[in-house]
């Protein structure tokens, strides 16, 4: 599991440093602090060998090209001639720069025919670089784009190197239809009371659900199973939440705001069905949040569960003005404190 991660020249973050992760990791902030960067920032160093991740971060945001000027946006101020860094520790180094290339090359053709002559027929090619290393071993994967179909790119994975770490992104516009494998799987093993438990946050009635034509119906009592789009965005993202925990099994969740869709009133219980599962599955959580009932339901679950204490972690992120991201680290005593005495932590 992480404990620290180091932060350079990503988005519109000149430089964090953050440590003392534990199981479970809450940040919390005013909006534009910096906390889905963050997020994106241990997605791409969760996957260091695979170029792609700066276009799929960007495609989650709604942003789809890729053109040259379009990468830079991954860099801070709009600045590629010095690399992103980040780099984290979770019982090994993880050590990643990002830099953005750009080359060309000069062609001459002479049509026989001589109707035509191209001369000095320039074709760039860009792309980004990938250089990484683990425990000081390095390694080097890049995607290509060409200039005249930005749409066709070009990925070469670092050779010698199989990236063993899990990690999924749930967007705060997630895509309940990726859950559809994750359930298979639950269903496959027979533990469905996952799912089952969490549904029950929502609908209490819930009984039980089945998969089938790639879709989930669920008992909620009546004469026959009910999709589960009809139950809402709340029930459709507990499934969702549970079934990345589940197969981030040994891994990483980053979850971006996660009351998204969610009543005040069920936040406790989510917390409690959510960390559960990722003790039972050995899953690291990140997530983020500016809603205050999201932090005062994971102040209340931690404080009525024996343990939990131990495996949480709770982070205020503040953005300075020359892109500095500070984090302060609250203790659940100390979260539980500011919260009795009703002071500002958002």
């Amino acid at each position: 599991m992480f404990s620290t991660i180091e932060i350079e020249r990503f988005r519109g973050i000149r430089y964090a440093f953050i440590k003392d992760f534990r199981q479970i990791n809450l940040f919390f902030g005013k909006n534009n602090c910096g906390k889905s960067s963050l997020l994106e920032s241990l997605f791409l160093v969760s996957g260091v060998s695979n170029p792609l991740l700066p276009v799929h971060v960007n495609f989650m945001r709604g942003y789809g090209k890729v053109r040259l000027n379009d990468l830079k946006f991954d860099f801070y101020n709009l600045d590629s001639a010095l690399p992103i860094h980040v780099q984290a520790t979770d019982g090994e180094v993880r050590n990643l720069n990002i830099t953005l290339f750009e080359q060309s090359q000069n062609n001459i053709s002479l049509n026989a025919d001589g109707t035509s002559i191209l001369s000095n027929v320039e074709e760039g090619k860009y792309g980004l670089k990938f250089d990484f290393n683990i425990n000081d071993k390095s390694f080097v994967s890049r995607l290509l784009f060409d200039n005249a179909n930005p749409s066709d790119a070009t990925r070469e994975v670092a050779k010698d190197y199989v990236e063993l770490l899990r990690c999924t992104y749930l967007s705060p516009k997630f895509d309940f239809n990726a859950s559809i494998q994750g359930l298979r799987s639950i269903l496959q093993n027979k533990d469905e009371h996952f799912i089952v438990e969490g549904l029950q946050l929502i609908e209490p009635q819930v009984r039980d659900f089945v998969f089938t034509d790639n879709e989930m119906f669920v008992d909620i009592g009546l004469p026959k199973r009910i999709p589960v789009n009809m139950m809402g965005d709340g029930a459709r993202k507990i499934v969702s939440l549970l079934t990345a925990v589940y197969d981030c099994k040994d891994g990483i969740l980053l979850v971006d705001e996660i009351s998204n869709g969610f009543h005040y009133s069920v936040m406790r219980n989510l917390w409690k069905v959510l960390i559960h599962a990722a003790v039972r599955n050995n899953t690291q959580l990140f997530v983020t949040t500016h809603d205050f009932d999201s932090i005062k339901g994971l102040r209340d679950t931690a404080v009525g569960e024996n343990g939990y204490d131990k495996l949480i972690a709770a982070f205020k992120l503040l953005k300075t003005p020359d892109g500095e991201l500070k984090s302060y680290h609250y203790s659940l005593d100390s979260l539980d404190y500011s919260i009795n005495q009703e002071i500002e932590l958002r």
